[in-house]
């Protein structure tokens, strides 16, 4: 296809999901919540999750996180205490977390298909592509921002494989995610379309 071509397929597509994240962005997340809680409740033993809702913070559509300390926290030297009265709160831009999968959709879109059978495969394939980017997005980002507390408050030059994660998210690793993500799904769909060409065509 046409270089030309391409782009302006992908601008289209881009055009439209984003429109739709704007649209319906802020219902899909607020349905989503509760498996985010309870995927940080999984991967962090040391916080538990009191409260997780989305707010507005002036003109910014956020995600509100409340957390307490239910373990022993060692951050460096420095030792804090599980304590029920603790409380962080922290907020993070709704929209950051649409990123990687609408560019995963807008380049799965645009990318052209040599077998019309690669579309159904694709949009099936998209499904659990979408889970997966948002699950190792959403959780550990909004549960970074909690350990980073307790890392500039202790230990200011420290760092951890969270912390690490989150910082390569925020760096544009969203943006090879998503790209990463819309290849493996193209790739796949295609290889299954051609082993399917040679059973339909008898």
């Amino acid at each position: 296809m046409n270089p030309g071509r391409l782009a302006l397929r992908f601008v289209a597509a881009l055009c439209l999901i984003g429109a739709l994240v704007l649209w319906q962005g802020e219902a899909l997340m607020q349905r989503l919540l509760p498996s985010i809680a309870l995927t940080m409740d999984l991967i962090d033993r040391h916080h538990n999750v009191l409260s997780l809702d989305i707010t507005k913070t002036g003109a910014d559509t956020v995600i509100r996180l409340e957390a307490g300390i239910r373990q022993l926290i060692l951050t460096g030297t420095h030792v804090t205490y599980a304590d029920p009265r603790a409380r962080a709160v922290i907020t993070t831009p709704l929209a950051t977390f649409w990123l990687a999968p609408t560019l995963f959709l807008a380049l799965l879109a645009a990318w052209p298909a040599q077998h019309a059978a690669e579309w159904p495969l694709r949009a099936l394939c998209a499904l659990p592509a979408l889970a997966l980017l948002l699950a190792l997005d959403a959780p550990f980002v909004l549960d970074a921002e909690l350990w980073s507390l307790h890392r500039d408050a202790h230990d200011p030059g420290g760092s951890s494989p969270i912390l690490a994660w989150s910082a390569f998210l925020k760096s544009g690793g969203r943006f090879l995610l998503g790209a990463a993500a819309a290849a493996a799904v193209t790739a796949v769909s295609h290889a299954v379309a051609e082993r399917w060409r040679p059973l339909t065509s008898h």
